[in-house]
C-alpha cells in the first residue's frame, strides 16, 4: 500500500508503562494483636509502679504520723516540766527575797546592838581591874547603850 502520494501509515503508538506495584498487604491481625498486647503490658507494668509508690508513700506517711505523735506527747512532757520549774523558780526566788528581807533586818540589829557590845567589851576589860568603881561605870554604859 505504498503508492507514491499516499500517505505513509503512522506506526502505531505504544505506551510503556511500568508494572502495576503488587498489591499490598494489610498487616497482619498478628502484627496488630502483638502491638496491642506490649502497649497493655507496658501500660500494666506503669500501674504497677505507680501502685507499688502509692503503697511506700502510705507506709512512710504512717510512720510519720506515729514519730510525730510520739513527739508531740515529748513535747507536752517538757512543757509539764517546764511549767513546774518556773513555778519553782517563782517560788525559790520569793525565799531569796525573804531571805534577803530578814538578812537586811538582822544586819540592822547588828548595827544598833554594836554600841552595846562595845560596851560589854569595856566591861570586861575593866573587870580585869579589879576596880568597882569602873565596873559599875561600864555597867551603866551598857544599861544606856543596850535598853
Amino acid at each position: 500500500m505504498t503508492e507514491e502520494g499516499s500517505p505513509t501509515p503512522i506506526p502505531p503508538i505504544t505506551y510503556v508503562v511500568a508494572p502495576a506495584p503488587p498489591p499490598q498487604e494489610a498487616p497482619s491481625r498478628s502484627r496488630k494483636t502483638f502491638a496491642l498486647w506490649t502497649v497493655a503490658v507496658v501500660f500494666l507494668l506503669a500501674t504497677a509502679g505507680f501502685v507499688t509508690l502509692w503503697v511506700l508513700e502510705r507506709d512512710d506517711h504512717k510512720a510519720t504520723v506515729g514519730q510525730l505523735g510520739t513527739a508531740r506527747a515529748e513535747l507536752d512532757g517538757v512543757k509539764a516540766k517546764v511549767a513546774g520549774l518556773e513555778k519553782r523558780h517563782v517560788d525559790t526566788e520569793g525565799r531569796i527575797k525573804t531571805a534577803n528581807d530578814e538578812r537586811q533586818k538582822y544586819e540592822a540589829d547588828a548595827a544598833a546592838a554594836k554600841p552595846c557590845a562595845e560596851a560589854g567589851r569595856e566591861l570586861i576589860a575593866t573587870s580585869s581591874d579589879g576596880s568597882d568603881r569602873a565596873i559599875a561605870a561600864a555597867v551603866r554604859l551598857i544599861r544606856a547603850r543596850c535598853e
